[in-house]
């Protein structure tokens, strides 16, 4: 995004409205920071209500919305009822769970597994009709940089 795009701006994002789920922190504070370095417009989704206003009170967003975003029952009418249409969205939401894999205890591994696949899939339903024809989708995963090791999944 900090190459030159269309029309002489950066990246292209003028006027663009981009919603980063993840918005507070880690890769979703800094693609926010470049959307609005790029002109572009922002609504921010984040869990920790405090995170979420100290990136507001830096990035002046469109809207804010403070909700874990594995509350699908939350995300999907939240997407849904944002006024017009968006261009990008951009999912960061959600952090591993770090446990030797002979301690991993398969039941919460695979709610947490399903957890994931069902926000994901909720933002991609509730986009449908919200972004805009040659908008994204973009779905983000890290393992919030560590580094493999023997017996860790």
């Amino acid at each position: 995004m900090t190459g030159e795009g269309t029309g002489g701006t950066r990246g292209g994002l003028a006027g663009r409205t981009v919603v980063v789920v993840g918005g507070s922190a880690g890769i979703g504070l800094e693609t926010a920071r470049q959307v609005r370095a790029a002109d572009g417009e922002l609504v921010l989704v984040a869990r920790d209500a405090e995170r979420l206003r100290r990136a507001a009170d830096e990035l002046h967003p469109r809207s804010t919305a403070a909700f874990d975003a594995r509350d699908t029952g939350r995300l999907e009418p939240f997407l849904g009822e944002l006024p017009g249409q968006v261009d990008h969205v951009l999912v960061t939401a959600g952090s591993p769970a770090y446990t030797p894999l002979a301690e991993l205890d398969l039941t919460n591994a695979g709610r947490d597994f399903g957890g994931r696949i069902a926000m994901l899939l909720a933002v991609a339903r509730a986009s449908r009709e919200k972004v805009r024809a040659g908008g994204t989708l973009l779905f983000i995963g890290g393992t919030g940089g560590r580094r493999p090791a023997p017996g860790w999944p």
